[in-house]
């Protein structure tokens, strides 16, 4: 074997070898009684931090997917909440918090899942009559700002506008609408979760924007749970 042959084939076993990223060390506590609305914190080398987290978002930064992609597993996974405090491994990129919190998640979660693409419920984005009521944009770049109930967001096309939605249905959209352009859009509706009554995501969509979702179904990739256990003890 020659010696850049001997060199690559060393290199490729180091690389196999090679134990995935973990915290060094890593909390987790339930989140005080009457938490709600997660925090993630950015990351420094000394310190990663999420506060008021459900395991379903914490699986969904892990693997960098929308909650609505993650699919079966116990109820608990969208309504217990944890506070997560940690020590990074090296260097802090995205890429390696992401694989530190997929070990942490099959370590001290017992997590096991696999990703399917298949057919699921989707929502459409499509125009309504009489036509869509979107305000071409006067931003230099895109901005974008939520709180429950409340969107807005400046240089967006369609296809953001669809995908800013998603999160807040919880279902894949699909940008049907054929509309070019960016557009600077606010949009407010209540909550679902709210105990007064008002406007629904769907009616504001069609009388504030023009727009409207219509329920369809679409392959989607989804990551499909397996085995989860509550936390393990600190």
């Amino acid at each position: 074997m020659s010696t850049r042959l001997l060199t690559l084939a060393l290199s490729l076993q180091l690389t196999q070898a090679q134990p995935p990223p973990q915290f060094e060390v890593a909390t987790i506590k339930p989140s005080p009684p009457g938490a709600r609305g997660s925090t993630l914190y950015n990351p420094t080398p000394e310190r990663y931090a999420a506060s008021s987290i459900t395991v379903k978002e914490l699986i969904a930064q892990a693997y960098n997917v929308r909650t609505f992609q993650i699919a079966a597993g116990p109820s608990w996974l969208a309504s217990d909440r944890y506070d997560i405090v940690a020590k990074p491994q090296g260097e802090p990129t995205p890429d390696r918090i992401r694989a530190m919190l997929q070990s942490l998640l099959k370590e001290r979660f017992n997590l096991k899942l696999h990703r399917e693409n298949k057919e699921a419920p989707v929502y459409l984005l499509v125009t309504a009559k009489p036509g869509p009521k979107l305000k071409p944009t006067t931003a230099q770049a895109p901005q974008m700002r939520g709180r429950a109930g409340t969107l807005t967001a400046q240089k967006v096309t369609t296809a953001l506008i669809a995908q800013l939605l998603s999160e807040k249905v919880e279902r894949p959209i699909i940008d049907r609408t054929g509309i070019t352009g960016e557009f600077d859009i606010t949009l407010e509706w209540t909550p679902t979760d709210s105990p007064e009554a008002g406007m629904s995501i769907f009616t504001a969509l069609q009388e504030q924007l023009g727009l409207k979702l219509e329920a369809a179904k679409s392959a989607v990739d989804l990551l499909v749970i397996d085995q989860i256990q509550r936390p393990s003890a600190n």
